[in-house]
């Protein structure tokens, strides 16, 4: 990619320019692509998961759960949160639906953010997870799917403010640090009515 492949805000790339728009289904069966329709105008944290993992995807699901919940009241539709399958040729849309449904995620609902989990051809999901930082430098741990990290990714592509903590850091931490990267307001930001 080229720098003038990217998006630009006045003469400045941002860092949500370098994530791939690629092609993608949700666990709806919608078709999506990345950068223009989830990342468009919202706060964002992403992480990387599949269905059938034995170590850390359904703790981190669990505290993506728990952020939601925390989190929607203060930034309603402003926020997504966006699970991409490191598994597509296991994780269809369908299975991805039943994962979905044991973290309350699985139909839409208006008093939450909204939560996507993502599949897509397997080049795409390279493509989406390489530009998003999620690989290791050592090509036989990146190949390894069973040794991903448990990390999540958040951040405002509007103010160009982006993060990433271990999911399983203390929950009240990885809120305020949310918080400050991702809110629009001050009182998103700081918790202090402007």
């Amino acid at each position: 990619m080229t720098e003038s492949t990217f998006a630009r805000k006045g003469s400045r790339l941002l860092i949500s320019d370098r994530f791939a728009n690629v092609p993608l289904i949700n666990h709806f069966g919608q078709a999506v692509r990345f950068r223009d329709d989830l990342v468009n105008g919202r706060a964002m944290i992403i992480n990387t998961m599949y269905t059938n993992c034995d170590g850390t995807c359904p703790g981190t699901s669990a505290r993506l759960q728990q952020l939601r919940d925390d989190l929607s009241p203060l930034f309603g539709r402003k926020l997504v949160i966006v699970s991409i399958s490191i598994d597509p040729a296991e994780d269809s849309p369908r299975v991805l639906r039943e994962y979905a449904a044991g973290f309350d995620a699985d139909m839409p609902r208006a008093d939450r953010c909204e939560w996507h989990f993502l599949t897509g051809a397997v080049a795409a999901i390279e493509e989406l997870r390489r530009s998003l930082g999620f690989y290791d430098l050592d090509p036989k741990v990146d190949a390894d799917r069973t040794r991903h990290a448990a990390m999540l990714q958040f951040g405002n592509p509007n103010a160009d403010r982006w993060a990433a903590l271990p999911s399983a850091l203390r929950k009240p931490l990885l809120l305020e640090a949310i918080r400050r990267v991702c809110g629009f307001t001050f009182e998103q930001r700081y918790g202090i009515p402007g």
